[in-house]
Parts: structure tokens; C-alpha cells; sequence
């Protein structure tokens, strides 16, 4: 009998142990819950965030699981929805070069969605999220679509945690994933569109409501195309599955400190890098030349952006908020920050093009040389592998003052200390400890009183 990839990668989620989850895998997972809280603390006042809880408020109203920071509850599938838009819509969030894109915006609302549904403890939930980043990146890495392409893939992953979470068997979460295969997003390449500023961007939590309902569907005896993720037109034969087992994708997750396209953070790095150790201000640079791979010289990079996630998606506009108004402005970069004058100045002083010997390492680096020039010389930096990356100098305290920036933006330092208190004691008992803190609107000052009080573990 033919095993089907997605049954072969069903069998290893659900067959997945705790006990058998090394402490460093545990550690990963446990980051990758952080950040993504972190995220979604930023992106939960986006006005997309806002759209998105307009109608899953009105669709998925009357369930059990919390949108975070906000009082709302809503079925699994809505609050899923609201908060994988709040974790991807500011570009902050996790990604993975292996299928090149965002795993964590999809894999962490989905999985707390379903393990609050089902009063999972906090291990399970842990070894959920690190069964469905296995199962959502080897997918994606799998396909023949070029980048950027993450809804395509991302959706995988919640069917994988609602299975795992809900006691789905193999042959259930099978169907799911050839459910997803069919039903999901098919978006191109993200740079393809003319249009990068739009709110949809990579479709992540579409991706969402596609994958838990697949699970939805598996579970009432729906049933999809088992051998959807081996047909060559679209997937590489055997290369989900190659090498199952012999490590955890999840640790190669990187994070990300600006709220910007990854390809873009090498080039922020490289231009400070050159202002401090040079002594240069904006005013002093006459002339910048970016050299990079091809995918970051595609992006729009409009020097005058007109939306948030425009400028996301534009190199020239964030090396100019980064050159006027410092790197923190980046973290997260404000709606505020469009069409500042200084900032698309600059802009406009911006050349980016692609340099065939840095797009040949793309995308084992994301590498980007920056050439600036002045009145009194020429000076260059080359970034490779920026901030973030999973073999870098980057530790959970750099996390957590991610954390604490971003909460510090919204007066609820103390609740971000507990969140991550909590968080980390998930592998030693239940969850509601961590719900109780994400239930709630940021910057109550009630709420953030009784969060500075809680103590956990």
C-alpha cells in the first residue's frame, strides 16, 4: 500500500511524545510562544487587526477562546483568525528559510486557540507547536512555488495542532492536510504584486481558517485527496519527508527585531553600522547604494509608501525612518511614520540593486552590502545573517526585551514579565496561568496591577 506523504507526516505528529522532546526543542517552542505574543501586543490596534475582528466577531461569535488583549471571546477558529492577523500585520513575527516564510503568525494562535478549546495542559501545547512547525515548514520547503508564498504552507500547520490537540487520528489528520492542499490559499510570489501594501500580504491568517476547518472537516468524515502533497506539479517528490526524525525544524526559526520583510534587515544593519562607526547623520550622506539579493531588490521599495504594510516592504523607506529617526523606530515602525518627509528624503538618496555574488548565497544568508557616500569618502558595511538568526548570538533575554519594548509602548511592562513567567512554566503544569494574562486589553491599569502581583512556578 502506498504511504502517502501526508500520512507519513501525520503519523509523526500525532506520534510525537513529550517525554521525548529535548529540553533545547522545549526551549525553542517556548520562544517562539513569546515572540509571538510579543507580535501580537504590537499588532492588536492595527487597523487590519481591526478589520479582521469586525467580522470574526459578527462569523465566530460565542466560543472559548480568548483574543488576546481584549476582553472578546470568540469559537477557536474566529479568535484564531483575529490573532494570527495581530501577530503577522506588523512584520515583526518568526520566520523560516527553509519554505521562506512565517510559521509562528499561524502555528501559535492556532495551537493556544484549540488547547484553550480543549483545556489542554501547557507540554501538550508545546509539543503541538512543535509537531505543526515540522509539519507547515517541510510542506512549504517542499513546494515548487517560488517565495514568498506562506499561506500557501502556514495552513498545515493549524490542521496539525487542531488534530493533535483535538485527538484526531492519523488517518483523520491525513485528510486534513490534503483538505488544506485543495482548499487553501494559492498566492504567487508576494513580489510579483504591484500592490505589497495591501492588508492580505502573505495570507497567513486565511491560512488559519483554512487549516482549522480542514481539521473541522476530517473530524466529521470529510475527506480529501490523500496523495494531494505528492503530486509533482506542485511538490517535490520526498522532500516533506526526508529525514523525518532526525532533527526539529522548529529550531531553525529565526526572529526579527524590525517590523519590515526580513530581506530588508541586513541593509538597516549594514547603514547603522556605518553611522556609528563613522560618526554620520542623515544630513551627511549624499548617496546610498544597496547591493543584495534579487528577491530584496524586487520588493516595491517605494521611496513615499502609502500603507503601514507598504512600507514594510520597502527598502528605501526603512533605511530612511531608520537613518532620521534611529533603529527604534523600526520596532515596531508606527502608522504615524508614513510619508514623513525626512524619512522619504532620504529615500529618494537610495539605490538598490542585485549583486549576483550576494544573491548566490540567498537563502543560506540574506546578505546586504550598503555603499554610503559623503562629502569626505565612501564608506560600506556588509550584513549577512542579521539580527535574530537561529545559529546567532540572539537568547531568550533578547526575546524578552523585545517583549518589553513593545509592551513598554502600551504602559504593561508588568504584564509582559508575567506572560513570559508564565510561558516558561508551561512545561511544568496547565495552562490558565498563561490565558488569564492574555485575556484583557493591553495597558489596563488594573489588569497590569494584578499581573505585576502574579508569580508563576
Amino acid at each position: 500500500m502506498t504511504l502517502w506523504t501526508a500520512a507519513t507526516l501525520a503519523e509523526w505528529a500525532l506520534d510525537l511524545d513529550t517525554g521525548d522532546l529535548p529540553d533545547a526543542v522545549i526551549a525553542k517552542a517556548e520562544d517562539c510562544l513569546i515572540d509571538a505574543l510579543a507580535c501580537a501586543l504590537a499588532g492588536r490596534d492595527a487597523k487590519g487587526t481591526a478589520r479582521v475582528m469586525a467580522v470574526a466577531s459578527a462569523q465566530y461569535r460565542d466560543g472559548p477562546a480568548d483574543v488576546w488583549f481584549s476582553t472578546d471571546r470568540l469559537h477557536a477558529t474566529g479568535a484564531a483568525f483575529v490573532n494570527a492577523t495581530a501577530v503577522s500585520i506588523l512584520d515583526l513575527d518568526d520566520g523560516h528559510r527553509g519554505p521562506l516564510g512565517h510559521p509562528g503568525a499561524a502555528v501559535i494562535p492556532s495551537a493556544l486557540a484549540v488547547a484553550q478549546e480543549t483545556n489542554a495542559g501547557g507540554l501538550e501545547l508545546l509539543a503541538a507547536v512543535v509537531a505543526s512547525y515540522e509539519v507547515c515548514t517541510r510542506i512549504g520547503a517542499s513546494e515548487r512555488r517560488p517565495a514568498y508564498h506562506t499561506g500557501n504552507w502556514s495552513g498545515f500547520g493549524a490542521a496539525a495542532a487542531a488534530a493533535r490537540l483535538r485527538g484526531l487520528s492519523a488517518e483523520q489528520l491525513t485528510h486534513a492536510l490534503a483538505i488544506t492542499a485543495y482548499h487553501g490559499p494559492r498566492i504567487a510570489d508576494l513580489t510579483l504584486s504591484s500592490d505589497m501594501g495591501a492588508n492580505v500580504k502573505e495570507s497567513i491568517p486565511w491560512s488559519v481558517v483554512t487549516g482549522l476547518n480542514a481539521a473541522d472537516l476530517a473530524a466529521q468524515g470529510f475527506t480529501g485527496c490523500r496523495d494531494a502533497l505528492d503530486i509533482d506539479e506542485r511538490f517535490e517528490p520526498g522532500r516533506a519527508t526526508a529525514d523525518l526524525g532526525g532533527g526539529f525544524q522548529i529550531m531553525d526559526t529565526y526572529f526579527k527585531r524590525y517590523s519590515a520583510c526580513r530581506w530588508i534587515h541586513g541593509a538597516v544593519e549594514a547603514l547603522l553600522q556605518v553611522m556609528t562607526e563613522h560618526g554620520l547623520e542623515a544630513e551627511h550622506m549624499d548617496a546610498v547604494h544597496v547591493e543584495t539579493f534579487r528577491q530584496a531588490a524586487s520588493l516595491d521599495n517605494l521611496t513615499d509608501p502609502p500603507s503601514p504594510e507598504s512600507a514594510q516592504y520597502s527598502l528605501p523607506y526603512c533605511l530612511g525612518i531608520a537613518a532620521t529617526k534611529g533603529e527604534n523606530a523600526l520596532m515596531p515602525m508606527a502608522a504615524d511614520d508614513l510619508h514623513d518627509p525626512a524619512a522619504v528624503a532620504f529615500a529618494n538618496k537610495v539605490t538598490v540593486t542585485c549583486h549576483d555574488a550576494l544573491a548566490a548565497d540567498f537563502p543560506t544568508t540574506v546578505p546586504s552590502r550598503v555603499i554610503v557616500g559623503t562629502r569626505s569618502g565612501i564608506f560600506e558595511a556588509q550584513v549577512d545573517l542579521p539580527w535574530g538568526e537561529p545559529n546567532g548570538p540572539t537568547r531568550r533575554a533578547d526575546l524578552v526585551a523585545k517583549f518589553q519594548a513593545l509592551a513598554a509602548q502600551r504602559r504593561c511592562e508588568h504584564r509582559a514579565t508575567a506572560i513570559v513567567a508564565a510561558v516558561e512554566n508551561l512545561k511544568n503544569g496547565p495552562l490558565d496561568p498563561l490565558l488569564n494574562l492574555l485575556s484583557g486589553p493591553a495597558g489596563n491599569d488594573i489588569v497590569e496591577l494584578e499581573a505585576s502581583r502574579l508569580t508563576v512556578g
